[in-house]
């Protein structure tokens, strides 16, 4: 009958993450495999979400400063890269926003093992990298449950942040930053994994402050310009952990070529800075 899925083809749709998520899979137990998906994304939701006050990142907040706090390995592994990242960025890039040191010395939190250790009033918010995790949490247990010779395909798009895994590449459309209307770019995604991030689109509520909001104009000059509703930034990348946080570092830094991008084997697929009009290809 028309409409119907192939016995070994599955997709599905469901709202997480504060967007719709949507999985398919095609090939060796295929509808299993897309809901161990769904089950994966939402397992970091309840880790990691700032909204939900029994997550991690809940629990950080409240804890008070010099209290450590245990987190689950896989928010543990979300901060260390979102550290790694602060740091190669001179902070451009933070999961904990507005955050100051402690001291001089002494940052203001750190990490062993699995245990964080505020060392002055921090507020997480693992927005900027947390869904790109999740993509790829997804994507890791389909393929454990499909195999890998067994996944003809393999998509997790969570409202624009996807990978893909399988031996069928999938056509995706890019579209302009600032000209949501406009297509900008159509290529093949085969095995690798794309994050688009727009300072227009990075409020994760009504009345709040985008997450990307300032690029300095020189380095160290302290001089800083807001960024325009219209600059965004699209990041082609082999995991979405890496390409979702790497969208913010080339707009927060303004830098499309940023040498983060080449240490993580990354690129820009586009670009746009609001005074820019064409798009990088």
């Amino acid at each position: 009958m028309p409409g119907m899925e192939r016995p070994d083809s599955c997709r599905r749709a469901r709202p997480l993450l504060g967007t719709l998520v949507e999985i398919e899979a095609r090939g060796r137990a295929a509808a299993h495999a897309v809901e161990a998906g769904f089950a994966a994304v939402a397992r970091v939701q309840r880790l990691m979400s700032r909204f939900d006050p029994a997550s991690d990142i809940s629990r950080l907040n409240a804890a008070p400063v010099g209290q450590p706090v245990r987190v689950d390995i896989a928010t543990a592994s979300v901060l260390a890269l979102g550290a790694e990242l602060a740091s190669a960025s001179g902070g451009q890039f933070s999961c904990a926003p507005g955050a100051s040191t402690a001291t001089e010395a002494l940052p203001a939190w750190t990490m062993a093992d699995s245990f964080i250790y505020k060392h002055a009033p921090v507020c997480f918010d693992l927005g900027g990298i947390a869904k790109g995790y999740a993509v790829d949490c997804a994507i890791e247990t389909m393929l454990a449950l499909m195999g890998e010779d067994g996944a003809e395909l393999a998509l997790v798009n969570a409202g624009g942040d996807m990978r893909h895994a399988g031996i069928t590449p999938v056509r995706v459309a890019l579209r302009e930053p600032g000209e949501p209307a406009r297509i900008a770019r159509v290529l093949p995604l085969a095995n690798a994994a794309l994050a688009s991030s727009a300072v227009g689109g990075l409020a994760p509520e009504a009345g709040a402050a985008p997450r990307i909001t300032r690029v300095p104009d020189a380095p160290g000059t302290g001089q800083e310009r807001g960024l325009p509703p219209d600059a965004g930034a699209t990041v082609l990348a082999p995991t979405c952990m890496h390409a979702d946080a790497l969208t913010k570092v080339v707009l927060l830094c303004g830098d499309p070529e940023h040498p983060l991008l080449a240490r993580h084997h990354a690129c820009t697929l586009l670009y746009r800075d609001g005074t820019l009009a064409p798009a990088r290809a």
